[in-house]
């Protein structure tokens, strides 16, 4: 029976992991690509898409709609990045250490 687990890891209001995982890519990334970014973390898939949220309530990571086709038909899932209170709270990270 699959359980769609990845290892558990402790979720954190103030863990900027999933803000390194934009800050590392450089790009809006979907729910998909974070899935992806944070595999080896041990963080389940309700862990990643909580830290989505609380990102979101926090105002450091926003929408940024959908790719376009060469039509400019929109194609592919929701994309977010981080905005600048994002890259701030990665950089007090990175200062921090």
């Amino acid at each position: 029976m699959s359980t769609l687990l990845l290892d558990r890891v402790a979720v954190s209001t103030g863990d900027p992991i999933l803000l390194h995982a934009f800050a590392r890519r450089g790009r809006p990334l979907s729910v998909s690509d974070l899935l992806r970014a944070m595999a080896g973390t041990g963080a389940r898939v309700s862990d990643v898409m909580e830290l989505v949220a609380t990102a979101l309530d926090a105002g450091e990571i926003a929408p940024r709609g959908h790719r376009s086709d060469e039509h400019g038909a929109l194609v592919g899932p929701l994309l977010y990045d981080l905005t600048d209170d994002g890259w701030a709270v990665v950089e007090a990270d990175r200062l921090a250490v």
